[in-house]
């Protein structure tokens, strides 16, 4: 079973994305996240679960409290922990050069992917 984590403070954001992911049929399971925290304590809560993590991450850059980059670098600290290998895209409404180099010194990061979500962009990340 493919499951797909959502880590969004846009909840209009996270919605187009659950609608996109199910009327295409990308994913199997999907759970969505406001706060980038509470993502990190789930996946920490399951580290040796292979059945409960999911399989990839659609991460937001720009969140209040814990932005992107914080959770990428608390990810980071238990990531050769898990049970599987988690596949992370950043997806942002605009795509800064800059971030695209920083976002390259992070191993789980595979890629960036421009908001609203489409469905060749699901198929090529599922």
């Amino acid at each position: 079973m493919r499951k797909v984590f959502i880590i969004d403070d846009d909840v209009i954001h996270q919605r187009i994305a659950q609608i996109m992911i199910e009327k295409h049929h990308t994913y199997d399971s999907i759970s969505s996240y406001t706060e980038a925290s509470k993502a990190l304590t789930f996946l920490q809560e399951n580290i040796s679960s292979l059945s409960e993590l999911p399989d990839v991450i659609l991460l937001d850059l720009n969140m209040p409290v814990m932005d992107g980059w914080d959770f990428l670098e608390e990810f980071k600290t238990f990531e050769s922990k898990l049970a599987k290998k988690i596949n992370i895209y950043i997806v942002s409404s605009s795509v800064d050069e800059n971030d695209k180099v920083r976002a390259a010194t992070f191993s789980s990061v595979k890629g960036f992917v421009s908001k609203p979500l489409s469905p060749i962009i699901l198929k090529e990340l599922s």
